[in-house]
């Protein structure tokens, strides 16, 4: 005997997208421990101690995930991957600018491609485990954004994909506490948009995970 779904509302969206949010945050407090164990600052770790760093996250970051999505799908029947609906070319050109115009952005102010400074930066070594926290980010970004969506669309009862509710949630907190963390005002207004971006590119892929995921990854990570 299968049993009852409960039912999905705004409230349980936002608090799926909020518990997403604090996973992302997390970090900080993540940080905060290690620079007392180490007796260092953050930008003084050692290649052993970055990359312990960078697994602890990813590793938190992607059991959160999977807990979050089967929290959705099992206790309330709402399945983002078999719900992904198929884009249409329309959506798709427009993710596509979206992509084109951030990246554009990204290598005017870093005067190349991000993924070029963080090999020679990093080393091969540490490139690797810091690219996959950047899969795991943008696995977080997305489904905190795509429970936003929902939360914001049953609280409004608008389904309307020109508003894009997770992505200006995002925006105005994962984008914008980029200016705690740095102190710098362009670099959160950059996050800002990007994460902008990630919501309204979930939008115009018609919510469909496996192309949104892509988007999010590229835009963070090139």
């Amino acid at each position: 005997m299968s049993k009852v779904k409960r039912t999905l509302g705004p409230a349980p969206c936002f608090l799926l997208g909020l518990v997403g949010l604090l996973g992302l945050h997390s970090e900080f407090a993540i940080i905060a421990v290690e620079e007392f164990l180490f007796s260092k600052k953050y930008n003084k770790f050692s290649i052993t101690e970055s990359v312990t760093h960078w697994i602890v996250v990813f590793f938190l970051w992607g059991l959160l995930a999977l807990v979050l999505y089967y929290i959705a799908a099992r206790v309330y029947g709402y399945d983002l991957i078999k719900k992904s609906n198929k884009p249409s070319v329309r959506g798709l050109v427009i993710a596509l600018l979206l992509l084109s115009s951030s990246i554009g952005v990204k290598y005017i102010l870093l005067g190349s491609w991000q993924m070029v400074l963080d090999f020679k930066q990093q080393g091969w070594f540490q490139f690797i485990f810091l690219y996959l926290y950047h899969l795991f980010e943008a696995a977080l970004l997305l489904l905190s954004a795509a429970f936003f969506q929902e939360g914001c669309e049953k609280l409004t009862k608008i389904r309307n994909e020109h508003i894009p509710w997770g992505g200006l949630i995002l925006a105005l907190t994962w984008g914008l506490s980029h200016f705690i963390t740095t102190g710098s005002v362009t670099t959160a207004l950059f996050y800002t948009a990007v994460a902008f971006f990630i919501g309204s590119a979930y939008l115009a892929a018609r919510k469909n995970l496996y192309f949104a995921y892509l988007f999010s990854v590229v835009l963070i990570a090139v």
